[in-house]
């Protein structure tokens, strides 16, 4: 505030005096050669903290907020990620619990997911309950064409957990 205070003094008095020499020259090419003079020291006056400017403090701030950008969009990409997940889960497995009850079984599908690539896909799939060959043959049918899972990627374990 200081700084900005000493520079509006000083342009405050070089405008004066050149008034006050303008004011007493005579007409004619000496006049014109003051308002040259004038003109100058008033343009020194007001670029002259350019010159002392040191831009590195500047340039020390924008690379913070750069760095602190970076850090919040790659923050904001992960949650962005998980909540995608999230709804991807929740809507899958209304998807797969409404599959299930239409083929009258009674199961619990957890979905296993591949998150290597930019876009998490199923990589394969735990089935908890007690089901026959048929039941099985008819769910992985299912989970193949709906999931695009092999039949190698699904594994079925009864209600006990085995």
């Amino acid at each position: 505030m200081e700084v900005l205070r000493g520079w509006l003094l000083g342009v405050l008095a070089a405008s004066m005096l050149a008034s006050a020499a303008l004011a007493v020259m005579p007409e004619g090419p000496v006049r014109s050669v003051g308002r040259l003079v004038c003109g100058l020291l008033l343009f020194l006056t007001v670029v002259r903290p350019l010159s002392s400017y040191d831009g590195s403090a500047a340039q020390a701030w924008l690379d913070d907020a750069a760095a602190s950008l970076e850090e919040t969009q790659q923050a904001l990409t992960g949650t962005r990620g998980q909540l995608t997940q999230s709804i991807i889960d929740s809507e899958l497995d209304a998807y797969i619990q409404d599959k299930t009850a239409g083929l009258g079984l009674d199961c619990r599908v957890e979905v296993l997911w591949d998150g290597s690539g930019s876009v998490p896909v199923p990589a394969g799939a735990v089935v908890t309950g007690a089901l026959t060959g048929r039941e099985r043959e008819q769910l992985t049918g299912v989970l193949s064409e709906d999931l695009g899972l092999l039949p190698e990627q699904i594994v079925y374990r009864g209600e006990e957990g085995t």
